[in-house]
């Protein structure tokens, strides 16, 4: 039996290369179990990817959104601790 692949993610505003990186995740020669994903509050269009990917990934993504702005360290260890 293989281990499962669990991926963390941490975003921020970063719809301009957001797509090409969830591809890549996809492209793998093992699929993932699951990724996890975290947001600092993006204002630009990052939700919106994630929510559109989340809907036909073949594997489960769990979407966070911080209540607030935690910057780049909280916001990965929030993905991590899910």
């Amino acid at each position: 039996m293989q281990p499962k692949i669990s991926i963390a993610m941490a975003t921020y505003n970063g719809a301009k290369y957001l797509q090409e990186q969830l591809d890549s995740f996809l492209s793998q020669t093992r699929l993932p179990y699951e990724i996890v994903i975290s947001d600092d509050r993006s204002n630009d269009k990052t939700m919106s990817i994630l929510i559109e990917f989340r809907k036909t990934a073949p594997c489960d993504v769990l979407l966070l959104e911080n209540s607030g702005e935690q910057g780049y360290s909280p916001n990965f260890n929030n993905a991590i601790m899910h």
